[in-house]
């Protein structure tokens, strides 16, 4: 295999949880309050088990050919030819999910943090990092993660109990004021953010120490995830408002900045801008890992080593084009990315599994040679 390092079960899900987390601490709350505007906290918690249905088809699909990445199941599955151009498409896809994490950095420290800096510099100082984490490789960035996710996890805590006396639950009501439909979009926000964006999955679990209590492991994480990304849109809409949470694209950052303690504990927003970073960054490292790995499978290489500097080359242009700005992102590519998060982690693994099971129905389970 291209990787020799090998992952406990216990850095598999602070992998997945960091994943899960990632970008979204910022703007979660304003792409969905968008969709479904004060009913956005119930979206999220309907939509959490509907969520949960991706991630257990996503390992269903592993099941058919343990210990292969996806890259390797699709072609053993499809073929060469099919397999090959939906191999293709989930490369793309992990190497635009990690394009969009850079620029969402870019965007969000140049003009809340750093607005004198030039925006491609912020993005050569990420790739750097991003390169630097991938070479050391799947151990080392599982064993920094467990070091950080207990920062990351313990301020959104942190966050919500400090800005809890100015929430006003008057401010989500009334509920389904705006029917059904908005939740319902909502809701679909819910199953490709923060769960089908973990399509990554698929690309990890080989290189996973066996354990029995996995499965269970990953869906306890997911919940928990789900939670509190949950957690940070409740409060959001009790404090800011749904019309402000909405129209502000970074709404948990400007909680940050409303925190204040006896006069004494306050502008944390520099905590929270870091803690974003972290996690933003654990997401896009594991789709930079994914995108590398994959692409040495897909060539037949010995190892993804040669493929990180050109790469990374191409990660730096492809920030900058990707989008013009954060606002173009989140209103106009979010009709477009909920679509294609939800075919990559639902819709396509579960055709390949419903072909796998037509194709070697009375086979004993065996699968059948493909071209």
């Amino acid at each position: 295999m291209l990787e020799s390092g090998r992952i406990s079960n216990r850095q598999l899900i602070v992998l997945l949880l960091l994943a899960q987390i990632g970008d979204m601490i910022l703007i979660y709350p304003a792409v969905i309050t968008f969709f479904a505007h004060q009913d956005a906290w119930l979206s999220t918690v309907i939509g959490i088990p509907i969520g949960l249905l991706s991630i257990l088809i996503m390992l269903k699909f592993y099941q058919l050919q343990p210990g292969k990445t996806l890259i390797e199941a699709m072609t053993g599955i499809w073929g060469n030819w099919i397999g090959g151009l939906f191999n293709l498409w989930y490369l793309f896809f992990f190497f635009v999910l990690t394009s969009i994490a850079t620029r969402e950095v870019g965007d969000f420290l140049t003009t809340q943090i750093i607005p004198s800096t030039p925006i491609r510099i912020v993005h050569l100082m990420f790739v750097l990092l991003l390169v630097w984490g991938v070479l050391h490789g799947l151990e080392s960035i599982a064993r920094t993660g467990e070091i950080l996710l207990p920062l990351v996890t313990l301020f959104i805590v942190f966050l919500v109990i400090c800005i809890l006396p100015q929430a006003d639950f008057d401010r989500v009501k009334p509920i389904l004021s705006s029917g059904w439909l908005p939740l319902a979009k909502g809701m679909s926000v819910t199953i490709a953010y923060p769960y089908g964006e973990l399509a990554a999955i698929m690309m990890l679990l080989p290189y996973t120490a066996k354990s029995q209590h996995r499965k269970r492991d990953i869906i306890i994480t997911t919940i928990i995830g789900g939670l509190l990304l949950g957690s940070i849109v409740m409060i959001s809409i009790m404090v800011l408002g749904a019309f402000f949470t909405q129209h502000n694209i970074y709404a948990s950052f400007t909680l940050s900045q409303r925190i204040s303690i006896g006069n004494f504990l306050e502008r944390i927003e520099a905590i929270m801008a870091t803690v974003w970073i972290i996690s933003t960054y654990f997401k896009a490292v594991i789709y930079l890992y994914c995108f590398l790995l994959g692409t040495a499978q897909f060539l037949k290489l010995k190892t993804f080593r040669p493929l990180i500097l050109p790469t990374g080359m191409m990660l730096f242009g492809m920030a900058i084009i990707i989008a013009p700005n954060i606002t173009y992102y989140v209103s106009l590519i979010v009709y477009y990315w909920i679509d294609w998060d939800i075919t990559c982690s639902t819709i396509i693994p579960l055709i390949a599994i419903l072909a796998y099971k037509i194709r070697n129905r009375g086979n004993n389970g065996m699968l059948k040679p493909t071209g």
